[in-house]
């Protein structure tokens, strides 16, 4: 638990959710393919932006069982079996768990060098298998309608979609390789923004913000020290919040550094959470530029 300003408590609690995607792995003699971890040693980053067309993850669970770790870590990464396995994040807020990052798993492997207090690292990125894994082209004539092709990939993706007032066309699309390369290409064409969640694939026009809410930041709800202005516009630490969104707007208020104060748009944001943890980290490194300044990449 950790005391905040107001002299309340709030427990931290990260929760991890592994699955085996082959059919011939379980994780015991019960036929169970999916462990459910809570209540144990865990720190994480989550990297969203910075150039990456998905979030990456790093996650290292401590105090698992042999078995467990044998079964994730064994699996190679070139293997098919091992582009199916997956990982979910969530965090607790408001006594509710959130997903804070889901994803296939690139590398899981043991440390025993500080044994007994051993710990499996995880990497892992959301919607690897639509990057990897080849899908029929597509090819359309005369003028396309940009949400509505982006949204028709989701669907066959399986993964939730989300417009923030895009009408922009594209003439005489073919697209070819992955779901994911698609979508890019898309954006790209239309000169548009691209964020991707957990399951969700969200489009934005350059310049302006998702319609999503915007989660007000000071020194009184979770700021940390002071914003720091930069030629592309601010960086900032804060405590975790689950609407904190890349591409998503955050407004700062009540912050000493005046011109910090105001609505910005998110283009790169990294989670650091522990739990179970004495004093382990539970906040957020932000980078943001103001409304309209740049386009954000």
């Amino acid at each position: 638990m950790d005391l905040f300003r107001n002299g309340s408590f709030r427990q931290r609690k990260l929760r991890v959710t592994l699955l085996l995607g082959s059919p011939e792995q379980k994780f015991d003699n019960n036929g169970n393919n999916t462990v459910i971890i809570e209540n144990m040693r865990v720190s994480a980053q989550i990297f969203v932006g910075g150039g990456n067309i998905a979030p990456t993850s790093q996650i290292v669970i401590y105090g698992l069982s042999q078995p467990v770790m044998d079964r994730v870590a064994r699996i190679k990464w070139n293997t098919d079996a091992a582009k199916l396995n997956f990982v979910r994040l969530e965090a607790l807020n408001n006594d509710a768990y959130s997903i804070l990052f889901e994803g296939m798993i690139s590398f899981a492997t043991p440390n025993f060098a500080g044994a007994p207090n051993v710990s499996l690292t995880i990497k892992a990125t959301t919607a690897a298998q639509h990057q990897i894994l080849p899908v029929p082209p597509i090819s359309k004539m005369g003028d396309v309608d940009v949400a509505t092709l982006i949204s028709q990939i989701c669907q066959k993706m399986g993964m939730e979609f989300e417009n923030n007032d895009v009408t922009a066309k594209i003439s005489n699309p073919y697209l070819c390789e992955t779901s994911l390369e698609q979508i890019k290409k898309i954006c790209q064409a239309a000169d548009i923004d691209l964020a991707i969640e957990a399951n969700k694939v969200a489009i934005k026009n350059k310049g302006k913000g998702r319609k999503i809410k915007v989660p007000v930041i000071s020194p009184s709800t979770g700021l940390i020290g002071y914003p720091m202005l930069d030629l592309s516009g601010i960086k900032f630490q804060c405590l975790y919040d689950p609407e904190i969104k890349f591409h998503g707007i955050c407004e700062i208020q009540d912050s000493v550094i005046t011109p910090a104060n105001g609505q910005w748009v998110i283009y790169g944001l990294t989670h650091h959470l522990e739990s179970e943890i004495p004093n382990g980290k539970w906040f957020c490194q932000v980078s943001a530029t103001r409304i309209g300044e740049i386009k954000v990449k």
